[in-house]
């Protein structure tokens, strides 16, 4: 019988520079108060869920971090589904870069690849598509490029979205010679 159901479930995610989490965070703030969802931390899921939290597994985030360097996501549109988790987003294009961190983070945790639909939720919940066809369209214009500057380990667990948090976060970057010791619990 399997225990997943009830272990801390965790996951990979890409989250942004400072100006780009500032915009994201504002507009995340316009949707919230229209549409009152539960708060979260904005992110870019990359791979997940995953049981392992060893010693073993954040040694090879910590080398997989310092392999990869920051980079500029492109955003498509502001988007919406009938989907609790992917009610209201920006979706971002699935470019080649993209894609393979996301399919080398797969590999490197053991987590099956499923199809990669990259997006940056701002609403959680189930509300008709007029009223969030309406919240759109009150939204500023997307930017162009949004930098993608760490990846960070969410736990979730099998908690209410608010409860969610971050427990280690890995700045992206290229220089082999930094510590090792980057994951910094949060």
């Amino acid at each position: 019988m399997s225990t997943e159901n009830t272990e801390k479930r965790y996951w990979i995610w890409g989250q942004f520079d400072e100006a780009s989490s500032l915009t994201l965070n504002k507009i995340q703030r316009t949707v919230h108060d229209e549409l009152q969802g539960p708060s979260f931390i904005l992110h870019l899921t990359l791979s997940g869920p995953f049981f392992d939290l060893s010693p073993s597994t954040l040694e090879k985030i910590d080398t997989f971090a310092l392999k990869n360097t920051q980079f500029s996501v492109k955003t498509r549109s502001y988007g919406m589904k009938d989907l609790f988790f992917q009610s209201l987003f920006v979706e971002i294009e699935n470019t080649n870069k993209l894609n393979t961190l996301k399919m080398n983070l797969d590999d490197l945790l053991k987590v099956s690849s499923e199809d990669f639909f990259p997006h940056i939720s701002l609403f959680y919940g189930l509300k008709h598509q007029t009223i969030k066809q309406a919240v759109i369209e009150s939204l500023p214009q997307l930017p162009e490029l949004i930098v993608l500057d760490k990846i960070t380990i969410a736990e979730t667990g099998q908690g209410d979205v608010e409860s969610w948090k971050i427990i280690r976060q890995y700045p992206l970057i290229n220089k082999l010679n930094v510590s090792n010791n980057l994951g910094r619990p949060l």
